[in-house]
């Protein structure tokens, strides 16, 4: 009877099903581990956060006033009064600038390229100037009862660089006050 083949015998019903129930019974012990595992963190979070919000909620002790000046945060709060540079309202010597020589006295200079009673006209000489290389700025005033524009170059205290733009000024054919405002 060697060639006789034997025949398998299948698995009984019963040894399956308890398989399949052994197999359902490990998923839901694990499934039910991690669960409990997540339900604990979840509740430690939500523990630490109400401890959390009543410290907060808690007064806080009053700290006392403090006698010592409050501390400088800002060094431009002393370096700005250092910077300015008053111009009086009156203005000193004051002279226009028709001679080619070159100023010689020391002191601060302002340069003025016009006064105008448009705002626009002031701004078409500052981009005139602009266009030349020279800084300037434009001031209101009040002369009598109405406003007056003035085109202004300076303060400049180094005479090089005063005589330079006096130089250009008279170049482009633009007329200017020299005003000395300073010592």
């Amino acid at each position: 009877m060697r060639g006789a083949r034997r025949r398998r015998e299948p698995l009984p019903l019963t040894a399956l099903l308890l398989a399949v129930l052994a197999v359902g019974a490990i998923a839901y012990a694990l499934f039910d581990f991690a669960r409990a595992e997540y339900t604990e963190r979840q509740a430690a979070k939500a523990e630490a956060a109400v401890a959390a919000a009543l410290r907060a909620a808690q007064p806080k002790p009053r700290v006392a006033a403090s006698t010592a000046p409050p501390e400088k945060r800002f060094g431009f709060y002393d370096m700005l009064p250092q910077l300015e540079v008053v111009v009086p309202e009156v203005d000193g010597d004051v002279r226009a600038d028709k001679t080619a020589a070159p100023v010689t006295a020391p002191g601060v200079y302002v340069l003025q390229a016009g006064s105008y009673a448009s705002q626009a006209e002031a701004a078409k000489v500052q981009a005139r100037l602009t266009s030349l290389g020279i800084s300037s700025q434009i001031q209101k005033i009040a002369v009598d009862d109405r406003q007056v524009h003035r085109v202004r170059i300076g303060p400049v205290e180094q005479l090089p660089r005063l005589n330079q733009i006096r130089q250009r000024l008279r170049n482009a054919r633009i007329d200017a006050l020299l005003i000395r405002v300073g010592e």
